[in-house]
């Protein structure tokens, strides 16, 4: 008798952990939905395809480059949604046999056309998607030279192993952006309606969520 009713106790505790560990999860995920800002869809599945690039690796970096603020200028003087220097954005377009207009950065359309073009330029050089973020944000001439030295392997990459902090945090904030994205968009990204109910997002996610779990489990 004291056994079973110590398996009830324990069955007990284990459902009000569940309970608890749920509660917890979801607000997380309420809290993240809360946050999330993805605007401009049409256009990052355009420029996406246009350059083969995943759309959800689009979005996670344009949220970590410029929080999806088409007219955010960084003090070193990169803009728009890529966040684009002008001789990055001039070199883009040169690449791409696209006239270089730099008054135009702030376009929509122009600033991904030469943003993603100048990512899956960086992708196909380093066939690596770390390799060809670090380069995005710490420049093709410092990660070749951090190739040369040994400090970075490129059939090894670890993130941990970038000398630039700034360069280091920028690839680990894009990839675990892109990780959420996969988690929860994989099918496509949010629309601006799903958008403007993010306590429905939310939910939305915690089935995904809940789903995945009980995937793993059974």
């Amino acid at each position: 008798m004291k056994v079973i009713k110590f398996i009830g106790k324990a069955l007990g505790f284990i459902a009000l952990g569940l309970v608890i560990l749920f509660a917890i999860s979801f607000g997380v995920i309420a809290y993240n939905a809360s946050r999330t800002q993805i605007d401009y869809q049409e256009e990052i599945y355009k420029y996406s395809d246009k350059y083969n690039i995943d759309p959800l690796l689009t979005a996670s970096i344009i949220k970590v480059e410029s929080d999806f603020d088409n007219e955010a200028q960084s003090r070193q003087g990169a803009n728009g949604l890529m966040q684009l220097m002008e001789d990055t954005a001039r070199h883009s377009a040169e690449l791409a046999g696209i006239d270089y207009y730099p008054e135009k950065l702030n376009d929509v359309d122009y600033n991904l056309d030469l943003g993603v073009g100048y990512f899956n330029y960086l992708y196909n050089y380093y066939n690596d998607i770390d390799l060809a973020l670090a380069a995005y944000n710490g420049g093709v001439g410092n990660v070749d030279q951090w190739i040369e030295d040994g400090i970075i392997d490129p059939d090894n990459i670890n993130h941990l192993d970038i000398p630039f902090e700034e360069t280091r945090q920028y690839v680990s904030r894009v990839n675990s952006n892109y990780q959420v994205m996969k988690k929860f968009y994989s099918k496509a990204l949010p629309t601006d309606e799903e958008l403007s109910d993010l306590r429905g997002l939310a939910i939305r996610n915690f089935k995904v969520f809940v789903g995945d779990i009980l995937n793993n489990i059974l």
